[in-house]
C-alpha cells in the first residue's frame, strides 16, 4: 500500500502563451497556496415503473479549479493570471489551456515522462485582497470543453496527446 497521495505529486502548469503557435507551459508552484480541482459532474435520474428506485446517470462535467495565490508577480503563471484579472479581460483573452501532472504515474521506461490530463480554461480572477498585509489573489479556471489525456515531459515542459489505435487497421 502506498498511502495517501501527497499534493506535491500533482503538478500543475498552465499555458502562457495561448496566442503563440508553441504552448509555453508555466509552474503554478511558487506562491499558489491552494488549486482545487472540481469535476462537478451533472447528474440525472429516471425512475422505471418496474422499478422501486431510480436510475441515475452522469450526463456531463463543469470542471473547474479553484485558485488562491499570493500575488508574486515574478512568477511567470501568477503574473499572467494576475494581468487577465486587473484588466478584466474577457472572452477569448482571458483563454489558455491547463495541464495536470501526476507525477506519481511515471510513463514506463521514459524518463520525466508522466500521465496528464488537458483542458482548455478559462482564466477568471475573482478578487485581489489583503492577506495581513500581503496582496492575495483568488479566482477559477473554468473548463471549457473535455479533457486530453496524454503525457507531459517535465524537463522540456511539452504535452503529447495519447494517440487511439484502431482496433480494425486499415480504418
Amino acid at each position: 500500500m502506498s498511502g495517501i497521495t501527497g499534493r506535491h505529486m500533482i503538478g500543475e502548469y498552465l499555458n502562457i502563451t495561448p496566442k503563440d503557435e508553441n504552448a509555453t507551459w508555466g509552474v503554478m508552484g511558487t506562491g499558489f497556496t491552494e488549486a482545487n480541482e472540481e469535476m462537478n459532474a451533472q447528474t440525472d435520474s429516471k425512475k422505471y415503473i418496474n422499478n422501486a428506485s431510480a436510475t441515475g446517470s452522469v450526463k456531463s462535467y463543469e470542471w473547474s479549479k479553484s485558485v488562491t495565490a499570493d500575488l508574486i508577480e515574478d512568477e511567470d503563471v501568477i503574473a499572467y493570471m494576475a494581468d487577465i484579472g486587473r484588466t478584466m479581460k474577457t472572452g477569448g483573452d482571458c483563454e489558455t489551456e491547463h495541464v495536470t501532472v501526476h507525477l506519481n504515474k511515471p510513463v514506463s521506461g521514459k524518463d520525466n515522462i508522466f500521465y496528464a490530463r488537458k483542458i482548455g480554461v478559462s482564466v477568471a480572477i475573482s478578487s485581489f485582497s489583503d492577506n495581513d498585509g500581503e496582496m492575495q489573489m483568488e479566482g477559477e479556471l473554468l473548463g471549457r470543453g473535455d479533457i486530453v489525456e496524454g503525457e507531459f515531459n517535465t524537463m522540456t515542459r511539452t504535452f503529447t496527446e495519447k494517440t487511439v489505435i484502431s482496433a480494425n487497421p486499415g480504418e
